[in-house]
């Protein structure tokens, strides 16, 4: 099993999404994101089930870095309580998991 982690979370706004990649990136949070076409979202709020449209932001992180990126997506996210989940890869090709991982050094 390696250390690699994909996290997602879902933007209202495609800026704000590029935005927090490039920020997380600068902090070498993340070795690389992606943001997905529109999704259709309908999940339940406040006593309501709501529909929108929503950008899937996935990134790909290490998870000694876990505890880090949620606090700074949870200080830079616009939503109240916005998702923050994690799937650890099973495994992946070798000089990938090292291009991640040299990736996020500090």
């Amino acid at each position: 099993m390696s250390d690699i982690i994909l996290v997602y979370t879902t933007f209202e706004d495609k800026e704000e999404a590029i935005k927090l990649s490039k920020m997380l990136l600068e902090k070498k949070l993340i070795a690389c994101a992606q943001i997905d076409a529109t999704v259709d979202s309908i999940y339940w709020w406040k006593g309501t089930i709501e529909q929108t449209q929503e950008f899937r932001l996935v990134m790909k992180s290490n998870q000694g870095l876990w505890e880090e990126l949620v606090s700074v997506i949870e200080q830079h996210h616009s939503y109240d309580i916005p998702e923050i989940v994690a799937v650890q890869v099973a495994s992946s090709n070798r000089k990938y998991q090292q291009w991640v991982q040299e990736t996020v050094k500090r």
